[in-house]
């Protein structure tokens, strides 16, 4: 046997000429391929998720819009409400005191 060890399979070829060679173990390119294998996956899952959290967001962005015009409704009704309460005691019951010498007109 010659002096060089026995080592992992790989895969020799030379380009241009003689003295340029290119040694690629074949082991080390298998694990490549999976690890790259891996980083596409593990990308394609993140954009999956990212979407449909993109997709969440605008779903509870408009679920909120909606409470909120909901709310704005229920507040502008209770405060035109309290409005008409508050005119009606102001007439009826005269809380001015620069007032209360002049007659009330019926």
């Amino acid at each position: 046997m010659g002096g060089s060890p026995k080592t992992a399979r790989s895969y020799n070829s030379t380009i241009i000429d003689d003295n340029a060679v290119i040694s690629l173990n074949l082991k080390w390119l298998g694990q490549l391929f999976v690890l790259v294998g891996m980083l596409g996956w593990s990308g394609y899952k993140l954009l999956d998720r990212l979407e449909s959290l993109e997709e969440q967001m605008l779903l509870a962005d408009k679920q909120i819009t909606n409470l909120l015009d909901r709310h704005m409704l229920e507040e502008e009704g209770k405060r035109a409400e309290l409005e008409e309460k508050v005119s009606f005691y102001e007439k009826e019951f005269n809380i001015n005191p620069l007032s209360w010498g002049k007659r009330k007109k019926k």
